[in-house]
């Protein structure tokens, strides 16, 4: 950048060899023009310390204005102090380590949608004492959400985001942890496919919205002797379902263009456009209703599904 040209742009020729003699005489002469101009331009805000990107194992101690691109490993929830300011430490990983990222005041609510996996894009960051820390000007950045987890693949002691229906409420009990029993409140969530228990141990002010056919929504919770373990820093989301098709399928038979399936004691007809959706398939014109459900019956017969639908005009509709 040719700086004085920059600089002459804003400022007259004689404001311009004004201050770059003020300048130098500031520095009782022993400053180069040069670098008299570049100072300047600094003040004017020209010239910017440009932002270094690192791998988080890489990063020097005491390291300003940095750039780093990493995983949300944990959420910890949001510490206050006695002197009105806030904080939120967000641990976050790379293949080089993990490191807490602390956020601060306004700045904590950068995290409240955060889940564990989410890939981030951080900027203006600074290292003070082994942790990272957002500049006032900092920015942080999802660019990769992380996905829901595998009721039926749930590692032990990994953080996991589910989706599903609520498809039994078992309500408080004692549950061991470690060498305690601690209690907790627990209920069961489905796919279609797998259920697996969830128990709230912290807040469990959210069990009063638990119903049966609700969906939820589960972030950042932790798998502990297969069950899902709800903690402080876990949030839940639940909507009411309209009407769900949630259960066993005990029948599946065809009626012309019209299907008919029982599932979890409740019958449905479906029209063919939404039998396709309720199969999970797409089918040419020319081959009728039956064919299809002929080819699907066998392997949608006594397994467990957890399908939205909607009813309008006596008409159900699959979402």
């Amino acid at each position: 950048m040719d700086l004085e040209a920059e600089l002459l742009k804003s400022l007259s020729k004689d404001d311009f060899e004004r201050q770059v003699g003020k300048k130098i005489e500031s520095f009782h002469g022993f400053l180069t023009r040069e670098v008299a101009i570049r100072l300047i331009a600094k003040d004017m805000g020209l010239l910017k310390t440009e932002e270094k990107a690192y791998r988080l194992a890489e990063i020097p101690k005491g390291e300003k204005r940095i750039a780093f691109q990493a995983n949300v490993k944990k959420v910890w929830p949001v510490a206050t102090y006695s002197s009105g300011k806030k904080s939120r430490v967000v641990e976050v990983q790379d293949e080089t380590g993990a490191k807490p990222l602390v956020l601060w005041n306004e700045d904590v609510e950068l995290a409240s949608k955060l889940r564990a996996r989410d890939g981030l894009t951080v900027r203006g960051a600074y290292e003070k004492n082994g942790e990272l820390h957002l500049g006032y000007s900092g920015s942080l950045e999802v660019v990769n959400k992380a996905a829901f987890s595998d009721l039926g693949e749930l590692a032990e002691g990994e953080s996991v985001h589910l989706r599903g229906i609520v498809s039994r409420v078992e309500g408080y009990d004692g549950f061991v942890r470690g060498t305690k029993t601690v209690q907790g409140y627990a209920f069961v969530i489905s796919n279609g496919k797998n259920e697996r228990r969830c128990i709230i141990y912290e807040g469990m002010g959210r069990s009063g919205s638990i119903r049966p056919e609700d969906e939820i929504i589960i972030e950042n919770a932790g798998v502990r002797n297969g069950n899902v373990e709800i903690g402080a820093e876990s949030r839940m989301m639940m909507r009411r379902s309209r009407e769900m098709l949630l259960g066993e399928v005990t029948s599946v038979d065809c009626d012309g263009e019209t299907l008919m399936v029982r599932v979890g004691g409740k019958d449905a007809k479906l029209s063919r456009d939404n039998a396709m959706r309720f199969l999970g398939v797409a089918a040419a014109d020319d081959i009728s209703l039956s064919t299809v459900v002929g080819l699907k019956k066998e392997s949608l017969l006594n397994t467990m599904i957890a399908i939205r639908i909607e009813e309008k005009n006596g008409e159900i509709f699959v979402r």
